[in-house]
């Protein structure tokens, strides 16, 4: 459940002295209650709205393990690889792909089409679905409040399955960009994330194009 007044919550279960846990960051609250009810706050209205990507990910992901079992992640690629041979006098462009993470994870079946349509139904859910992927499997920390005080740390460590697929996502994604960059050879200046760059004519275009829609994916000049 999303909640808007976290800090009246935190109070309340510290006054009536509750067993709770809470995990936080800059932005966000977890907090858990005894039960296992989870309260979700974000201080961005427009992130809290979307929030419910994180369990419709993580179901999906979970449905895919159970499936097809685990996944052995991609050839791990940069981020970023530049052509250092490249004369960045030339005029050069840029093509980017359209939602490249989401739309990646959507094609190789590890989130369904329900998923990857209400994840791109709005242009704010951007960080969001980057979150969503991002986090899975990562390790957690909890403050874990007894009596309504402190008491320790709760570790949850790594779930390296889910965190192998989130590193085959980017790594299939940079996979592309190696496709493409093979295929320009010499024009290829450089890949960041998931937009390359290239010496501009209307052949080198086609080129790029044509091979991202050839791998279902969908594109735009940066």
């Amino acid at each position: 459940m999303i909640i808007h007044n976290i800090d009246e919550y935190i109070s309340t279960y510290k006054s009536l002295k509750r067993d709770f846990k809470l995990r936080s960051s800059n932005n966000y609250v977890e907090f858990v209650t005894a039960n296992g009810n989870k309260l979700f706050y974000n201080k961005s209205n427009k992130f809290s709205k979307g929030l419910y990507l994180f369990n419709l990910v993580k179901r999906d992901v979970f449905n895919y393990l159970e499936e097809c079992g685990e996944v052995e992640p991609y050839e791990e690629l940069p981020v970023n690889h530049h052509n250092p041979e490249y004369d960045l006098k030339t005029k050069t462009i840029g093509i980017d792909i359209n939602n490249a993470y989401w739309s990646v994870a959507y094609l190789k079946g590890y989130i369904s089409e329900n998923t990857y349509l209400k994840g791109i139904s709005k242009k704010e859910f951007k960080p969001i679905r980057l979150s969503a992927l991002s986090t899975l499997g990562k390790g957690k920390v909890y403050r874990v409040y007894k009596d309504g005080k402190y008491s320790h740390d709760e570790v949850h460590h790594l779930d390296e399955r889910l965190q192998d697929i989130y590193d085959d996502i980017r790594y299939t994604t940079f996979g592309v960009m190696r496709e493409c960059a093979e295929l320009l050879q010499d024009d290829f200046c450089c890949w960041k994330t998931d937009c390359i760059f290239f010496k501009d004519t209307k052949e080198n275009r086609k080129k790029v194009t044509d091979l991202l829609e050839n791998f279902g994916l969908e594109c735009k000049v940066e």
